[in-house]
């Protein structure tokens, strides 16, 4: 199953919205925060996809978690934002989160750079920001994530 990945969109809804109607196949979508009220525009126009969102350190007064789980093919995937995880400093507390909870993959954003690292078994995965027109497709099968990195330009 392939899924798309999205964070920090600060406002630029046309992005997100353009991003998800560009990726038809990936019916789930992850949010990583910081464009809540962004993500909730789009749950109304594609009815057909379900949402996974986590809260960012700009969504304030969001109700979402700041953490969220998902089981898919095989693969447990961890959600977060990553301010709370210092992940601008390096990804070692990320990858602990996702060991504590049995996760190979982890999804995160805040620092705007879109980046695939593997870490003792984890996959971790920002896809960028979608302010800046960046995202990631994650192929999550019993053989494993295959993330790829994209973007609008």
């Amino acid at each position: 199953m392939d899924v798309l990945v999205v964070s920090d969109s600060h406002g630029i809804v046309n992005n997100l919205t353009r991003i998800i109607g560009r990726e038809t196949e990936c019916k789930t979508v992850f949010f990583l925060g910081d464009g809540a009220r962004d993500i909730e525009l789009c749950k109304s126009r594609y009815p057909d996809r379900s949402f996974l969102c986590v809260r960012g350190n700009n969504d304030w007064g969001s109700e979402e978690e700041t953490e969220a789980y998902k089981y898919i093919d095989g693969n447990t995937v961890v959600a977060v934002h990553g301010h709370l995880f210092g992940v601008r400093y390096g990804l070692g507390e990320l990858t602990e989160k996702a060991e504590s909870v049995r996760a190979n993959v982890a999804f995160y954003g805040h620092t705007h750079i879109p980046d695939i690292q593997y870490r003792g078994g984890i996959c971790l995965v920002n896809p960028g920001a979608v302010c800046d027109g960046r995202y990631a497709v994650v192929s999550l099968n019993r053989d494993g994530p295959f993330p790829t990195l994209k973007s609008l330009y």
